[in-house]
């Protein structure tokens, strides 16, 4: 049996696109084991004095449940 998981994350770069979602991803890899896939749900960017102040991706990280780490645990 799997069980898989979706959270919505938030990556923000003053670099890029590409480095707001590596940023949302390695911060979310530190915390949560089994990923499988990031979803790009949205881009954005704000600005600042007519220049783009900051890189914004929102996504959707994917991960199974480690469900015999659960059973181990005494929980069905």
């Amino acid at each position: 049996m799997s069980v898989t998981k979706c959270l919505n994350i938030q990556g923000t770069s003053i670099i890029s696109f590409d480095d707001a979602i590596k940023t949302a991803y390695e911060e979310v890899s530190t915390t949560i084991d089994h990923i499988f896939d990031v979803e790009i749900i949205g881009l954005r960017c704000t600005i600042r004095d007519n220049k783009i102040n900051e890189y914004i991706a929102d996504t959707k990280v994917y991960f199974k449940i480690d469900t015999e780490r659960a059973r181990e645990n005494g929980r069905n």
